[in-house]
């Protein structure tokens, strides 16, 4: 059974590793003036995580008050209630908190959570075109096999939702990250699994289902009104998800 000790030593294995491998992907990563954010929000209690390629450089803004952050205990602490902190979430995570309520879910009452394949901020990973795609994949590459260790560690998760593209290796088109989680889920132990209408990832030496779900609607022009349509017209499945 998952404990808070097991995420806050999960944690100061990230910092170790944000530490020692900063140097590696120097070209596309916000200036130093951060700190790793692998997930937003409880792990510890949450039944659906929304999955996202990596945090926003955006996030480190002087608004967003991280400059309060001075201690690795700050820093575990502003990623657990990062939804009940007094400077407000993101504008980026909107159309998932406006989702997740057609679920009976939010990040607030902590059962949702935001985790994302790499911790490290960077630049606008395809409106830049200063990226260096095949570093951006690297990254991401690296830094998922801590996503992956958390996946397990939250005890109560069933559920992931995705949205949108991550980034090809090479200038193309971008690979949707639904395709990109599986691809990279079966090098670390999970098998990918049809059953009925759903997909998902089964963890076999744990036993761990997690049903994985593209919150798209192809057509919408909005993001809040794609992911909202696709929660609405699909609930009853995944509410149904969560109850099992």
């Amino acid at each position: 059974m998952t404990s808070p000790n097991d995420i806050s030593r999960f944690l100061d294995q990230v910092h170790r590793d944000w530490q020692t491998t900063q140097g590696q992907f120097p070209n596309n990563t916000h200036p130093p003036s951060q700190w790793p954010i692998p997930f937003f929000g409880n792990p510890a209690t949450a039944l659906v995580a929304t999955i996202g390629v990596n945090p926003s450089s955006g996030e480190f803004n002087s608004d967003r008050r991280w400059e309060s952050v001075k201690t690795k205990t700050d820093w575990k602490l502003r990623l657990r209630d990062y939804f009940r902190h007094k400077a407000p979430p993101h504008e980026w995570f909107e159309p998932w908190r406006t989702g997740l309520a057609v679920l009976g879910l939010s990040y607030e009452d902590g059962s949702a959570v935001h985790l994302d394949l790499s911790y490290r901020a960077t630049t606008a990973m395809l409106k830049n075109p200063g990226t260096d795609l095949a570093e951006f994949r690297r990254m991401v590459e690296h830094d998922a096999d801590h996503f992956f260790r958390l996946l397990l560690l939250c005890p109560n998760l069933r559920l992931l939702l995705t949205f949108g593209p991550i980034p090809p290796v090479n200038p193309g088109r971008p690979e949707s990250l639904f395709g990109h989680l599986f691809t990279a889920a079966e090098t670390r132990g999970f098998r990918q699994i049809k059953d009925q209408d759903s997909w998902k990832l089964w963890h076999e030496p744990t036993g761990r289902v997690y049903v994985v779900h593209d919150a798209d609607t192809p057509g919408e022009k909005c993001i809040t009104c794609r992911v909202v349509k696709n929660l609405f017209e699909n609930r009853d499945a995944l509410r149904a998800s969560l109850a099992r």
